[in-house]
């Protein structure tokens, strides 16, 4: 595994890591918050429901209140106060029923047809008997008994709160109750807020883990593929010099040799005229094969880009790509000096590769490369009158596809933009790198000297 992934890799994990563990810590803290929560709401919840019950209970004492108070005893009085509480109801399952000393059920609106059985002995749902527990609580002066019994508006069993008081003169049992449904969902709505909390909570962090780990890989990628250019313009560098000092010298000090043969042969006799032929060849090779190692030394690194700036390594390289059949002219405008190495060797490679196509495809007669600056951007703009091309063709992708996609990625990467307009007659590439943005408020000759 390369260098440059495991970094990547070693990035990643303490951030997986580290957002693994803070997930965890949050799902931990929430689930111990709703039970925090639970522990607060339900005894304040049911604190409620037993104040409500008592209130309830007041309202239907205070209702026959005008007849237990007048000291009567007989079957009438008591009666007319049994139907005054089995017409008191409040809510979909809220009544009021009575029960004697013995357990007999005097009052129960919802179910008349078991008033006067006893009852004492029933049991609810679970087998727990409480109505003998309501007749205890109210013989202790009254109180709260929970059990299991059916809810009249849906018909299905619940869990039931029933307050009961006496009342000693008549000696009966008044009871109230509640259906504890609320509490449960209630307190299920905690739960589901909670875990709802937790799902979008969960929700952020995973996208933060995926940018962050898109930011890197995608960060990683782009050192990557620049720590790969910044290694073939080092080794373009190196074989440059080698070429440069080397050969080109070599080819120089043989080409010279051959000149000086010519002079040594000049006046010789006629059977050595042959001779001054093939020295005239000899220096016409090593002449052209000097010019096209420098134009090769020249296309790897150019050595006038470091040593003179951008504007001569473009003059330089236009005289280079120029030959019989196209004539090629370069004209900068404005201040381009003072960029940044990436974004003048972006230009230079630009400019390349542009002439290169303009030579192999575009049949051109004239093309013209235009540098123009200002303290905000630098422009290039490579225009030729050939053919042009299409873009969508199949075999202009085929020969120029490789190309356009590295000039533009070198510009992208530059933080530049390029675009490309073609049509027959008239091929025009341009592309506009801004400037640092440190450099846009220096003065125009402080840009015109840093390079």
């Amino acid at each position: 595994m390369k260098l440059r992934k495991k970094i990547i890799l070693l990035a990643l994990a303490p951030l997986v890591l580290a957002l693994v563990a803070l997930a965890i810590a949050v799902n931990t803290q929430s689930i111990e918050l709703a039970k925090e929560q639970r522990e607060v709401i339900e005894p304040a919840y049911l604190a409620s429901k037993e104040a409500e019950l008592k209130n309830y209970l007041l309202l239907a004492q205070y209702a026959i209140a005008p007849l237990y108070d007048s000291g009567r005893m007989d079957d009438a009085t008591k009666a007319e106060a049994k139907a005054i509480l089995a017409r008191m109801n409040y809510g979909d399952d809220g009544y009021f029923f009575l029960y004697d000393l013995q357990g007999n059920l005097l009052v129960h609106p919802h179910t008349p047809e078991r008033v006067g059985t006893n009852r004492l002995d029933y049991r609810d749902k679970n087998g727990f008997p409480h109505v003998r527990h309501l007749i205890a609580r109210g013989h202790e002066g009254g109180g709260f008994v929970r059990y299991v019994i059916e809810k009249p508006s849906t018909g299905k069993s619940a869990l039931k709160l029933t307050y009961v008081t006496p009342l000693p003169k008549w000696g009966w049992f008044l009871c109230t109750g509640i259906y504890l449904e609320d509490v449960e969902y209630v307190l299920e709505k905690v739960d589901t807020q909670v875990i709802g909390n937790n799902l979008a909570t969960m929700r952020w962090i995973g996208s933060i883990a995926f940018l962050g780990m898109a930011a890197i890989i995608f960060f990683g990628l782009m050192l990557n593929i620049r720590g790969r250019r910044e290694a073939e313009e080092t080794e373009r560098a190196r074989l440059s010099s080698e070429l440069h000092d080397g050969i080109c010298q070599r080819l120089a000090a043989a080409r010279m040799q051959a000149s000086v043969g010519l002079i040594h042969l000049a006046g010789v006799p006629p059977a050595y005229v042959p001779a001054q032929a093939v020295f005239r060849n000899l220096e016409k090779d090593l002449k052209d094969v000097l010019r096209e190692t420098r134009e090769i030394s020249h296309g790897l690194h150019p050595i006038v880009l470091r040593d003179l700036g951008l504007a001569a390594a473009l003059r330089q390289l236009a005289q280079d790509m120029e030959n019989d059949a196209t004539l090629v002219r370069f004209r900068s405008r404005g201040t381009v000096e003072g960029l940044p190495d990436a974004t003048t060797l972006a230009f230079y490679r630009l400019a390349q590769e542009c002439l290169k196509n303009i030579r192999q495809h575009s049949q051109a007669s004239r093309a013209v490369l235009r540098l123009a600056g200002n303290r905000r951007a630098v422009r290039l703009t490579a225009w030729d009158n050939g053919i042009g091309f299409d873009a969508r063709d199949p075999e202009c992708k085929r020969m120029r596809g490789l190309g356009l996609y590295n000039m533009k990625a070198r510009v992208e990467e530059a933080g530049g933009q390029l675009t490309i307009t073609s049509r027959p007659g008239s091929t025009k590439v341009t592309a506009t790198i801004p400037r640092p943005f440190l450099q846009r408020f220096l003065p125009m000759r402080d840009l015109r000297s840093s390079d």
